[in-house]
């Protein structure tokens, strides 16, 4: 009876949805959804005008419910899938699509949508057994070929997932996302000259936009080919100059690649076209993060006399000015908006920077300790705590730091048991010469005078590299092995003695200077430095510990003046490991015979 007399609700509802009126079609609706919890078509109804209105919780919620009531029509339990993948819920998204395989396993989508939504939840093997059981029934099949290629991407096995996307494109040439995915893969393999191959074919199968063409220049950067790089970077910039990856990709290529003089150019062309917020703060970031805090705050204040006081803007202009100047004053600015600044992770750790260097170590504590309680793993907020913990002389900084324990020296052999942690060093040595191809150091990293590798090292299928990996590996689970535990500690309460890799690197610096300033890594658990070679320098050299990695030592834009907590002497074939957020440096070489040649490594516990 209540449905009948909503009878002309709902047709209305249907009509006005019908000629694009949805949002006074959701009007209707939307007070009725109780009283049409038992009638399959009126939900159908119900949820296709929410989807068209935008209201995904709803939408979900009544197509659960047809589902339930109907015992999962097919065409709804596909419907309810695509929707929750779209609403980002995708392991929810996984178990639709897995029960509508059971329940029509001719429809090769149901297998392939498994695969893929299994995957974009982060559950790989699970997505490579749906791929694979999708192919023993479509054998063939390009997309479940592709979905299998990038689950073992994603679990590391690049050179089979290489495979399956050769079959992806034999079955399917001229699939152009299909190309894109094979080229994004070969890059994986370094195999650059064929992913530039793969990126071609792709855009000419119709693949365009920022993000492809970003992706296809590092991969062009990669193979050696510097101007094609800096074309398609410029050419990804000008289409969407939102687009972070390329904008940074290209201020790199212009430094470590070229003199550097035009390495932000497009940041400025962005602000001034554009004139907005975003762009000048965009601008101000990138100088910063490339450790130009005078020119980055000299730009920040010409955008807020062009845009006006943006938060964000203000933040990073009075930090950049505060941090290579007067601290207070920046200090005070920041806390003078009118907004919730310590909501903001880049106003609270902007804050905790200008209180270390005002020397108001109490308050920037404080701080600290605030930003880590909404943190998560991330590293920034217990490296700058564990310097006003010192300043304050509080004794919580040894249980943070406990440079005696955290701080693990040891060697690295080869796996196989054949040469010792020295004559393997020189092999490592060899494999890491020739990744060195830009001219000077990244701006926006720790090393002065040297250069740093480009790309994940580990992803490199050279068998020395993966050798090593697994040298790595092995040594660090010995060492941690004998930590004790502490579920309150950060570092201590994610132990494990299996690990990924968040980030792998190779760095050559040179003698006549060539150093590492005190930095910390902000997005691993555990960092290291492998030693491959060394230079030869004379004994009072050695005496004056050239060379050698400190930890402890604050950062000068801090000014304070205390020395490193631990100092460790570099070997050749040694391996040494510290927490992520441990600040560490190194001291500058003199002139040595040589240069210094290292791997690093951040790990992430699994």
């Amino acid at each position: 009876m209540v449905l009948m007399n909503l009878m002309a609700q709902l047709q209305q509802a249907q009509s006005l949805a019908q000629v694009g009126r949805v949002q006074e079609a959701w009007t209707i609706l939307a007070p009725h959804r109780s009283a049409i919890d038992k009638d399959g078509q009126a939900l159908r109804l119900f949820a296709f005008v929410a989807s068209q209105a935008g209201k995904t919780d709803e939408t979900i919620d009544a197509l659960k419910r047809i589902v339930a009531l109907e015992n999962g029509p097919p065409e709804i339990i596909g419907a309810l899938a695509d929707t929750l993948g779209t609403a980002g819920r995708h392991a929810e998204a996984a178990e639709q699509w897995t029960r509508l395989a059971r329940l029509r396993p001719d429809l090769a989508d149901a297998h392939l949508n498994r695969a893929v939504s299994l995957t974009n939840a982060g559950n790989n093997a699970a997505a490579l057994s749906a791929a694979d059981e999708g192919l023993l029934r479509f054998p063939g099949h390009a997309r479940l070929f592709a979905a299998r290629g990038a689950a073992l991407k994603n679990l590391g096995r690049i050179d089979e997932a290489v495979g399956a996307f050769d079959l992806a494109v034999r079955a399917a040439p001229s699939r152009p996302r299909i190309r894109y995915n094979q080229a994004v893969t070969l890059r994986a393999a370094c195999r650059y000259d064929e992913a530039c191959e793969a990126f071609a074919e792709a855009q000419r199968l119709g693949m365009s936009g920022s993000e492809f063409t970003a992706h296809w220049a590092a991969a062009e950067l990669e193979a050696g080919h510097v101007d094609r790089a800096a074309d398609l970077y410029n050419q990804a910039v000008a289409e969407k100059p939102e687009n972070g990856e390329a904008m940074s990709g290209l201020t790199r290529l212009e430094i470590e690649y070229r003199d550097g003089t035009r390495a932000f150019d497009h940041y400025r062309a962005w602000a001034e076209k554009h004139g907005s917020a975003e762009a000048w703060t965009s601008w101000v970031h990138a100088l910063a993060a490339n450790k130009r805090n005078e020119e980055a705050a000299k730009v920040g204040r010409e955008g807020i006399s062009k845009v006006g006081r943006d938060p964000d803007l203000v933040i990073l202009t009075a930090f950049t000015e505060g941090i290579t100047g007067e601290a207070g004053p920046a200090l005070a600015e920041i806390e003078s908006l009118p907004v919730d600044v310590d909501s903001r992770p880049l106003g609270l750790v902007s804050k905790i920077q200008l209180a270390m260097r005002a020397g108001d170590y109490k308050r920037a504590a404080g701080w600290a300790e605030q930003y880590n309680r909404n943190a998560g793993d991330d590293q920034i907020g217990w490296s700058l705590l564990s310097l006003a913990w010192r300043m304050l002389d509080d004794p919580r900084e040894h249980w943070l730091c406990d440079y005696e324990r955290l701080v693990m020296v040891t060697e690295v052999p080869s796996p196989d048991g054949k040469l010792s942690a020295q004559e393997f060093a020189k092999v490592v040595a060899a494999a890491l010469d020739p990744l060195h191809q830009t001219l000077v150091a990244p701006g926006n990293q720790s090393l002065s005078h040297g250069t740093q590798t480009s790309g994940a090292l580990f992803d490199r299928p050279d068998p020395v590299i993966q050798s090593f990996r697994e040298g790595v590996m092995r040594a660090a689970a010995n060492a941690i092995a004998k930590l004790p535990d502490d579920p309150t500690h950060p570092f201590l309460r994610r132990k494990s003695t299996k690990f990924g890799f968040s980030g792998s690197w190779s760095v050559r610096l040179q003698g006549g200077g060539g150093h590492h300033v005190p930095h910390f890594h902000g997005h691993g658990w555990m960092s290291s430095a492998f030693y491959a070679r060394l230079p030869d320098y004379a004994a009072e050299q050695r005496e004056r510990q050239e060379g050698w990695i400190e930890f402890g030592r604050p950062p000068d834009m801090f000014n304070m003046d205390v020395e490193p907590r631990r100092i460790v002497e570099p070997q050749a074939g040694r391996l040494v490991l510290f927490p992520s957020f441990m600040l560490h440096g190194t001291r500058p070489f003199g002139e040595g015979r040589g240069d210094r040649l290292t791997a690093a490594f951040d790990y992430q516990p699994l």
